[in-house]
């Protein structure tokens, strides 16, 4: 699980969550639960961000998996039309249940 804090919005912050997320990939990670409920906000930058790393995984054979985001956010994901790229729960538990799911199929 992913957690991040603060905003997810540019600069040296979002590099760093970028570089940590895509070695996750490349270390074989093919699931990643990012738990949002600490974001205070989400860029541009950021949400072209998500959907990058969300990409990565789905080729791998896996997805992302965003945690808690709040109802203001999950409208710029549907307004922004990349909800597609994600699946969301509302507890870890459920975010794992998703992950074994889509594993079975």
């Amino acid at each position: 699980m992913v957690v991040t804090e603060g905003s997810l919005d540019g600069g040296p912050p979002l590099d760093a969550w970028s570089m940590r997320v895509r070695q996750l990939v490349s270390d074989g990670a093919r699931w990643i639960i990012f738990d949002a409920a600490a974001i205070d906000s989400f860029v541009d930058c950021g949400h072209g961000a998500m959907v990058h790393v969300a990409d990565l995984l789905r080729r791998a054979g896996g997805g992302a998996i965003v945690l808690r985001l709040d109802a203001r956010e999950r409208i710029a994901f549907k307004l922004l039309k990349i909800e597609h790229f994600f699946l969301f729960a509302e507890t870890p538990q459920e975010a794992l249940a998703i992950a074994a799911r889509e594993d079975s199929r």
